[in-house]
């Protein structure tokens, strides 16, 4: 592990923007008690990152920690983290040179890098699923990006897209319902597809009342069927606090 960490810190130094301040915007409220806004009580991320919202959900010294005990956690988590998607990663779909540069950056004086991948990475590493949500855009991404694979297990994460603030539940309802009700209000959720032909899609849609009235393209329809068994899925699933 030792060899590990003059290559973590030579990708760090090399990078331009290195002691680059972080700005994440305007809080909600003053730091202290924290704010409610819809089912979540919210409290600024510090650090800010996906690895480092992990860590308070996972590591109570991390969350009690000072500043600079955080970062010495960061930092040897990282050690191990490189070491894990050696052994645990494989295939074309984690790239292991893209994942090393995501991960130094979750511990550099910059803002951390926000990517989809190292998302998806850090949900295999921990074994949690998350919602991820940018109230600017008002748009929901799920990773891993396929819901319909989610399993009861393991636990659901709520995070900002820039991973800047951490969310806590403060309250209890199923997904599914808390879902629907953003869409109400006019956000947009990256729904799955299903994999079908444009027939067997129509024959699902049909059978479940649900096949739409008028013209529609196959992808419409993929979505419309990926919506529905997210959602059946979701029913199960709650929104709950800890």
């Amino acid at each position: 592990m030792a060899a590990l960490f003059p290559k973590i810190y030579d990708i760090i130094d090399q990078n331009p923007t290195k002691h680059t301040t972080l700005r994440c915007g305007s809080p909600i409220s003053t730091e202290g008690s924290p704010e409610l806004w819809d089912c979540f009580s919210l409290k600024p991320l510090n650090p800010p990152g996906a690895l480092s919202l992990l860590l308070l959900q996972f590591d109570p010294m991390y969350e009690l920690g000072s500043p600079a005990l955080r970062k010495q956690i960061l930092t040897e988590q990282l050690m191990t983290l490189h070491e894990r998607v050696d052994k645990e990663l494989v295939g074309r779909r984690f790239p292991r040179k893209k994942i090393q540069d995501l991960l130094a950056s979750q511990v550099s004086a910059q803002a951390p890098i926000d990517s989809f991948l190292l998302e998806e990475v850090l949900c295999e590493l921990f074994h949690v699923q998350k919602i991820l949500m940018d109230r600017r855009s008002k748009t929901i991404r799920f990773a891993p990006s396929d819901p319909r694979l989610w399993v009861s297990d393991r636990r659901i994460v709520f995070s900002e897209a820039d991973n800047c603030w951490s969310f806590q539940a403060s309250q209890s309802k199923p997904l599914s319902e808390w879902l629907e009700q953003k869409e109400q209000d006019g956000w947009k959720v990256s729904w799955p597809t299903a994999d079908k032909k444009f027939e067997e899609l129509k024959q699902v849609l049909l059978q479940s009342n649900s096949l739409p009235q008028g013209k529609f393209k196959k992808d419409d329809l993929a979505e419309i069927l990926g919506r529905r068994q997210t959602i059946a899925l979701f029913q199960t699933l709650q929104l709950k606090t800890c």
